[in-house]
C-alpha cells in the first residue's frame, strides 16, 4: 500500500510537470514591424508569424505602417496585455522611447532584428550593415569601371540603410572619376514607393542616357529605379541590399545588377530561438544569448553570375 501510495505520489507529481511545461509552451508574443509593405519586413514577419504558431505560441502581428506614432501605441498596448515577450523588426526603439522603457521595467523580454542594439534588449538580430554598403557600392564602382554618373537613392530614417549610405559616400571619395548627378532621400510612407519612382523619372527626364549606374539603400528602390530605365531605354548599372524573391528574377532578367542577400528568415528563426530560451525555457538572457548583444548574419554578394538555384 505504501508503495502504490508512493507512485500515485509521483505519477501525479510528473503530471503536474508536464501540466506546468505545457502551459508555459502556451505563451503570447507580440511581434512589430515598422512597415509591412517593405517587403524585407514582410519576409521576417511571415517567417516569425509561422514559426512561432508551430510552437503553439499567441502570436500578435502588428504593423506600423511607417508611423513611429501608431508604434509607440503598439508597444504600450502589448505592455498593457502583458505578453511574454516582444519582437521588434526594423523598429525604432530610441524614437518611441517611454514605451520601450515601459515594457522593460515590466521585465517583458524585447529582441530586436535589424534596428540597432538598444541598453535593455535581449539583443539585435541583423546583418553588417557597413559591410554590406561597401559590398554594394564597391560592385557598382568596379562595375561602371571607375567613372561615370550615377544617381544615388538613400534611406536615412532606419539605422541600417543610413550606415550603408554613408559608406556609400566614403567608398565614393576613392572614385575622383564618379559623378553623383542626383541625390535622392526617400520618406517614410505608404506612398515611398510611389514617390521614389516620381524622383526616378525626374532625374531620367533631366539627364537621360547621362545615367550609368543607380546606387539604391535596399531593394525595392532599386525596382523602381529599373523599372523608370528600362521604360526610358536606358542601360545602367542598378545595385541594392536585401535578396528577395523578386529581386533575383529581375537580376536573372537583367532588370538589376546585383545585390547584398540577406537572410531576414534566418533573422526571424534566430528570434524565435531567444523568445523560445528566455520565455518557455526559463534562461536568464546571458544563458540564452552567451553574453552576446548583436547577432550577426552573414550577407552575400549575388549577381547573375551567383544566383541561388
Amino acid at each position: 500500500m505504501k508503495k502504490f501510495g508512493v507512485l500515485v505520489a509521483l505519477v501525479c507529481a510528473l503530471s503536474f510537470a508536464f501540466t506546468g511545461v505545457a502551459a508555459a509552451k502556451r505563451i503570447s508574443v507580440g511581434f512589430i514591424a515598422t512597415n509591412f509593405s517593405a517587403e524585407a519586413q514582410a519576409r521576417v514577419a511571415n517567417a516569425f508569424e509561422t514559426l512561432g504558431k508551430e510552437k503553439g505560441w499567441d502570436v500578435k502581428m502588428l504593423n506600423s505602417a511607417g508611423s513611429i506614432e501608431t508604434q509607440s501605441n503598439q508597444l504600450e498596448n502589448l505592455y498593457q496585455m502583458k505578453v511574454d515577450a516582444v519582437v521588434m523588426a526594423m523598429g525604432h526603439p530610441l524614437e518611441i522611447r517611454p514605451a520601450f522603457d515601459k515594457v522593460l521595467s515590466a521585465k517583458i523580454p524585447v529582441i530586436t532584428i535589424d534596428s540597432g542594439y538598444v541598453d535593455g534588449v535581449v539583443a539585435d538580430i541583423t546583418s553588417d550593415n557597413f559591410a554590406m554598403g561597401a559590398k554594394a557600392s564597391t560592385y557598382l564602382m568596379d562595375s561602371i569601371g571607375g567613372e561615370g554618373n550615377i544617381v544615388v537613392v538613400k534611406f536615412e530614417k532606419h539605422y541600417g540603410t543610413r550606415r550603408r549610405g554613408k559608406v556609400f559616400d566614403v567608398v565614393l571619395t576613392e572614385y575622383p572619376g564618379v559623378k553623383v548627378l542626383a541625390e535622392y532621400s526617400v520618406v517614410a510612407t505608404k506612398r515611398f514607393m510611389d514617390d521614389t519612382r516620381a524622383a526616378m523619372e525626374t532625374y531620367v527626364t533631366r539627364f537621360g542616357d547621362q545615367i550609368d549606374g543607380v546606387w539604391c539603400a535596399f531593394d525595392q528602390l532599386a525596382y523602381v529605379a529599373g523599372d523608370v530605365l528600362r521604360e526610358r531605354g536606358i542601360k545602367a548599372v542598378v545595385v541594392g541590399v536585401d535578396g528577395n524573391q523578386e529581386t533575383m528574377r529581375r537580376i536573372e532578367a537583367g532588370q538589376m545588377s546585383a545585390t547584398v542577400s540577406q537572410p531576414f528568415e534566418a533573422m526571424a528563426g534566430k528570434a524565435v530561438e531567444l523568445v523560445n530560451a528566455i520565455a518557455v525555457e526559463g534562461k536568464s538572457i546571458e544563458e540564452a544569448t552567451g553574453g552576446r548583444k548583436i547577432f550577426y548574419m552573414d550577407a552575400p554578394l549575388v549577381d547573375k553570375t551567383s544566383l541561388p538555384r
